[in-house]
């Protein structure tokens, strides 16, 4: 009879370098999709802040044109002679004396009439 024994060897049956290799192309696939749908998720955040900001941006452009179409009316001659007629609105002559002027009158060089304000460029 023999007696000697065979030293056992021990196999794996998992092969741990193939099963890395895998579970780390899990997570790389995991981590990517979930970026994915968070950069998708933070675009459609945006488009919405986007969206909003737009018709904001209508509203007030056309409140602005209503208060332009105000203004021109109750601007016109017909709105200011009636407020005139009404009493709420008086207008005063104003005297030469009550005129405030940043700089003194200078006279014209060619026919001698004060000017209160002039353009040299224009002149040219």
């Amino acid at each position: 009879m023999n007696t000697t024994f065979a030293p056992q060897i021990r196999t794996n049956p998992i092969q741990i370098a193939k099963a890395l290799k895998y579970i780390a192309f899990a997570v790389i696939t995991g981590s990517l999709g979930l970026s994915y749908v968070y950069l998708k998720n933070q675009q459609f955040a945006l488009a919405d802040e986007i969206r909003l900001t737009e018709k904001r941006i209508r509203q007030v452009r056309a409140e602005n044109e209503v208060l332009l179409a105000k203004t021109t009316e109750l601007s016109s001659r017909r709105a200011l002679q009636h407020r005139m007629t009404s009493g709420s609105l008086h207008v005063v002559q104003i005297s030469g004396d009550k005129i405030a002027r940043l700089t003194p009158a200078s006279p014209a060089m060619e026919d001698g009439v004060l000017r209160t304000a002039s353009n040299e460029r224009a002149a040219r």
